[in-house]
């Protein structure tokens, strides 16, 4: 059995989780996604940690982590950053040259078309970089949303299928967050069946205040483990009640 990262919700499921399990955490904006992601990196024992990020930077992983006392001795792979570097970065200079003032010609020189943007396939990288990993390992895919918006999503759920059969096959663990209602129905429940657990964090404003709840959505195979638990946030992270 492997840590989830949050003692309390171990005891829940199973008292931690078996190896070669892909588990969703899913929720509103603001609901504590990335946070989750970042306490399942405290889970690790033995395991080699590696945090694919699309959207912080890498000192922003680890300074959270700091802030909460956790050991963020852990590989960050920023797949936003690189994102940046190869597309955006190159349409923002195209957008400078056209209020500079330079001639349409010169511009065609800088112009990202479709073809650059499928050249920069950092699905395939992601997948890449998981299958150099030595087992056991522990990786965060922090979002799934990202990957969903900018790739084919028939190809974002094969990719995730190959990266499970590759977390079975090396007795590891994975973790991936995504927002709820941004989606199609069809593809939130594609990604849903790939899954082994389902974690959605829920957040309701009531009155003054925020009522927050963990809702344990599937464990395959133990579908009593199902359940609601009211949680809240302190000095030691997501701390179910």
């Amino acid at each position: 059995m492997t840590s989830i990262g949050i003692p309390a919700l171990d005891k829940t499921l199973m008292e931690g989780l078996p190896d070669g399990l892909m588990i969703l955490v899913t929720g509103s904006p603001g609901s504590g996604t990335e946070l989750f992601a970042k306490q399942f990196v405290t889970g690790a024992a033995k395991e080699n940690v590696v945090y694919f990020t699309t959207t912080e930077r890498d000192e922003d992983v680890t300074s959270t982590m700091d802030h909460f006392g956790w050991k963020s001795d852990l590989q960050i792979y920023n797949i936003g950053e690189q994102y940046y570097e190869q597309v955006l970065a190159r349409e923002l200079e195209i957008s400078k040259y056209r209020e500079e003032g330079l001639k349409a010609k010169d511009i065609g020189k800088y112009k990202t078309d479709e073809a650059t943007r499928k050249g920069v396939n950092l699905l395939t990288t992601l997948t890449y970089e998981i299958s150099k990993l030595s087992p056991p390992f522990r990786i965060v895919i922090d979002s799934l949303d990202f990957f969903l918006e900018y790739y084919i999503d028939r190809n974002v759920l094969s990719a995730m299928r190959t990266v499970k059969a590759h977390i079975q096959h090396n007795r590891s663990i994975a973790l991936l967050t995504m927002l709820t209602g941004v989606h199609d129905t069809r593809i939130e429940s594609g990604v849903e069946e790939i899954v082994d657990v389902i974690i959605e964090l829920e957040r309701q404003r009531v009155g003054d205040e925020f009522k927050r709840n963990l809702l344990v959505r599937k464990v395959r195979n133990h579908p009593e483990k199902t359940g609601i638990h009211p949680y809240t946030i302190t000095k030691e992270g997501i701390t179910p009640l």
